[in-house]
């Protein structure tokens, strides 16, 4: 029953009329959304208000935390996965008002003033007056255009065998093999594998490796996992050294990122 289900929101998001701009449509309380790989002739804002997304495009992969906005350009391929949505909604934007937003996919820092104009757009084919729609434009355009953006992707390697340990570490960030593994895995030796992985990627192993890890604290946050449970389950012998880490790389610790 539960497969049938997913199976349903998968095509019930899948066949949705991609075409009504500027209309908001929610996903809260839905369980699970699994979208293959799939492009669209408008692009499209996504928000999840707690939980994480997981999206892909041929080129590179997010974990992206709670309360951003994702852009997705028009025609740009991608999927996405998420669990325990709550508070999730997603904006069709139509070309011409696309342009004014980055070319390809980005992480955006919400705003006040962007959260309430997005909250106010109808949602579900209701009408709203052609005069108030047109001020919440002007001001959701203005308010994307100065948005900061954040990195919370990695770059994916473009040949088969690196591609293929990418595909494995995403899925399970806590595989701890060593570099030289790695290399021997894939039928390279160490010195070639970290070369070409740092030339796909335009990032050395470790630091790949460790970005990816970061997205697994971020969904065990959003999970309510405590900072210790985190800090064990990621390898870091002490806490204290996982929050220094973290820190570093967010500018804040986990508990105060995750309020």
């Amino acid at each position: 029953m539960r497969y049938r289900h997913q199976a349903k929101l998968c095509l019930d998001w899948a066949t949705m009329n991609r075409n009504q701009p500027f209309n908001k449509y929610s996903h809260d309380g839905l369980e699970r959304v699994e979208v293959p790989m799939h492009s669209h002739g408008n692009g499209q804002l996504n928000y999840v208000r707690s939980g994480t997304m997981h999206l892909h495009s041929p080129r590179a992969a997010w974990v992206v935390p709670w309360k951003r906005i994702v852009w997705i350009p028009p025609g740009q391929p991608h999927s996405v996965r998420c669990a325990r949505l709550s508070g999730a909604w997603k904006v069709m934007i139509p070309k011409e008002h696309g342009r004014f937003l980055p070319q390809t996919i980005s992480v955006l820092q919400t705003s006040p003033l962007l959260q309430s104009a997005l909250n106010a757009l109808p949602e579900g084919g209701e009408s709203i007056a052609p005069a108030k729609i047109a001020l919440l434009i002007e001001v959701i355009k203005l308010e994307l255009m100065s948005a900061v953006r954040e990195d919370f992707g990695v770059t994916l390697p473009q040949s088969g065998e690196l591609l293929k340990v990418a595909d494995t570490l995403l899925r399970n960030p806590k595989d701890s093999r060593r570099i030289a593994d790695w290399a021997e895995e894939v039928g390279m030796s160490r010195r070639t594998f970290t070369r070409r992985f740092a030339s796909e990627t335009g990032s050395s192993f470790e630091q790949w490796r460790k970005t990816v890890l970061f997205g697994e604290a971020l969904n065990l946050l959003a999970e309510g996992r405590s900072v210790s449970e985190i800090a064990d389950r990621l390898g870091y012998a002490y806490p204290s050294a996982f929050i220094a880490a973290f820190k570093r790389r967010y500018g804040a610790s986990p508990r105060r990122f995750a309020k």
